[in-house]
């Protein structure tokens, strides 16, 4: 027993060190689009607003962004206040002011990036209680070493809360499947309440929830209990969850104390649903009338069959993830050519324009491929196994129907953005990386267990191994964490073509470097380099940008050349924009992870 806590130590230990090593430097040294939105505006306001008892104005924006504000905001004391630097952006700008604004940024994403830390010790308790500390470990290893959840820790955006308060809703709401006590169901509305408040996707939860509780009855509780006691039960302790949810959404999002309807909005009431809410409110409807009047004559026959068929049902799940998964595989290594992925990808909200191919095999094989190759090879092996395992297993126990509902959720989250018109690149998907890493803890369990394996490598000795090659991974894409990509992925793709500003900040020190860089105009298709850059700066597309002023250099890059083409129609007056991204010569380059494909450039105005 002792042995085994020193190896959970040591694993919080390794995850702490390395995440210092890596994360502390890069809180200051980097400059970040979508975060000017946050440090200039919406985190100074959330609180100048809360000091003064202006509860209608904590409504900062519409996603809402209430818990990034109130963590990130424990940073505001240390520097002066961020919007006196607002205006100097895309202005001439002195040295001195270059750095109070990126002293600004430590300060501001600091707070984020310790919590992240600190909350590790409650992933890896939920999931031990759901799964066992073996499992647990292995999770807390591969959310802990990842590049891309240690990357959106370091930005002040709300996708950095996003991923851990769902994802510990969703683990609280098994592990209450598993024991049953009602704190866990509590716990699991209380970081629902704050997912939503956090960002409106979130809401996603409120219809996956409930169709967890009917599956759980399908999966393993019919075992132990009637339906017309489960039902019920379950129907009580769903709207225990959504009451929770609402509650603590009211209870943090000062806004809705003044006016109620800031709250349905930002829940059940967002837009993003309006689709799906009457369909999903009619099924709940008609099931509380079955239960109550017709005492479960429509439910009993309907869940009979599926308990009857729940084998082919749990295959059909996991065969749909593998189809999928084989079809993104075909895509990368032998070209078929039947979608371009990387294109839907480099336009996240265009496929409404697209067939119903585009549109939905096309989205969501793009999701797909945006999750597994922006983890470790590793962590995808062991994903892969674990959905192999659904087909291995005789008896379901409670890790495979965990499994089979992280894989449900993968696939209900895909399909519902395709249904809303919208590719989840890696950060809007980044609500599925904790999860599909407690599937890939799930794999790497069941293989360590493997009798051959079992008798080669003891359970403790795979840590050893692990660690070290996960490290690998970090130091490959150090300090552009967000855009990792795949050491298994051709070295001619990506995976973040809507990168977070990644290279910018050294585009912009290589500028400042310059002789008269001060007196120097520049065009750049990121306004991350502008906050960065001491001169003048511009970022738009209009002809009397171009006009009126004499550019020095421009600076583009591979995650904004598809937008550029776009809103430039490839040409602005003497910008020749088509030209400048086929630039084989600039005369500075950064390449993201070593990948020529991947770059921004600095090139010399002719």
């Amino acid at each position: 027993m002792k042995n085994k806590t020193i190896f959970t130590l040591l694993i919080f230990v390794a995850v702490a060190v390395s995440s210092l090593y890596f994360g502390l430097p890069r809180l200051k040294d980097f400059s970040g689009v979508d975060e000017p939105y946050w440090s200039y505006d919406r985190v100074p306001k959330f609180w100048e607003s809360v000091s003064e008892g202006k509860w209608r104005s904590t409504n900062i924006c519409d996603k809402p962004g209430i818990t990034l504000a109130m963590i990130s905001g424990a940073g505001l004391p240390f520097i002066p206040d961020p919007r006196d630097y607002e205006d100097l952006r895309q202005h001439p700008k002195t040295p001195a002011e270059v750095e109070a604004i990126r002293d600004a940024y430590f300060y501001l994403r600091l707070p984020i990036f310790l919590f992240t830390l600190a909350i590790l010790p409650l992933f890896y308790f939920l999931i031990k209680k759901l799964l066992g500390k073996t499992t647990a470990r292995f999770a807390v290893i591969f959310i802990g070493f990842s590049p891309v959840l240690l990357g959106i820790s370091l930005i002040i955006n709300s996708d950095a809360m996003l991923w851990i308060l769902t994802a510990l809703s969703t683990l609280s709401l098994f592990v209450f499947f598993k024991t049953d006590a009602k704190k866990y169901l509590v716990l699991s509305g209380f970081f629902l309440g704050l997912s939503v408040i956090t960002k409106y996707v979130a809401n996603i939860l409120f219809v996956y929830f409930f169709f967890i509780f009917l599956l759980e009855y399908v999966l393993y509780a019919h075992k132990n209990i009637e339906l017309k006691k489960y039902l019920p039960r379950a129907l009580v302790n769903y709207l225990i969850l959504f009451a929770t949810a609402m509650m603590t959404a009211f209870a943090f999002f000062p806004a809705t104390w003044i006016k109620f309807s800031v709250l349905i909005n930002a829940t059940v009431g967002n837009a993003v649903f309006a689709s799906t809410w009457p369909l999903f409110l009619g099924i709940i409807g008609l099931l509380a009338l079955d239960i109550l009047l017709l005492k479960e004559k429509i439910s009993t026959p309907v869940f009979n069959l599926f308990i009857r068929y729940k084998s082919q049902l749990i295959k059909t799940i996991g065969g749909v993830f593998l189809a999928l998964s084989l079809f993104v595989f075909l895509h990368v290594y032998s070209n078929i050519g039947i979608i371009d992925l990387e294109s839907i990808i480099a336009s996240p909200k265009g496929i409404g324009e697209g067939d119903l191919m585009e549109r939905y095999l096309g989205a969501i094989s793009a999701d797909l491929y945006s999750l597994f190759f922006s983890i470790s090879p590793l962590v995808l092996f062991f994903l892969l196994f674990s959905v192999f395992g659904i087909f291995r297993k005789k008896e379901l126990e409670r890790e495979s129907v965990t499994a089979i509902y992280i894989i449900l959720f993968i696939l209900v989250f895909y399909l519902g953005s395709a249904v809303n018109e919208v590719v989840t690149t890696v950060r809007y998907q980044i609500m599925t990386y904790p999860l599909a890493f407690v599937l890939a803890a799930i794999g790497a369990k069941q293989f360590i267990r493997l009798e051959k394996i079992k008798t080669l490598v003891p359970t403790y000795a795979t840590y050893l191994v692990f660690i070290p090659l996960l490290l690998l991974s970090l130091f490959s894409i150090k300090p552009h964490f967000l855009a990792y990509a795949s050491e298994i992925l051709p070295r001619d793709m990506i995976v973040n073509l809507k990168g977070m500003g990644e290279g910018s900040l050294e585009a912009a020190y290589y500028l400042n470097t310059l002789p008269g860089a001060h007196e120097m105009t520049i065009w750049s298709d990121k306004g991350a380099v502008c906050e960065a850059f001491v001169g003048r700066c511009f970022i738009d597309f209009k002809n009397k940008t171009f006009k009126e002023n004499q550019m020095d250099y421009f600076v583009v890059s591979t995650d904004r050349k598809s937008r550029s083409l776009k809103m430039s129609g490839g040409q602005v007056g003497y910008a020749d924009f088509k030209k400048l991204y086929a630039t084989q010569n600039p005369e500075f380059e950064v390449l993201i992870g070593g990948r020529e494909i991947n770059f921004v450039k600095v090139i010399k105005a002719e």
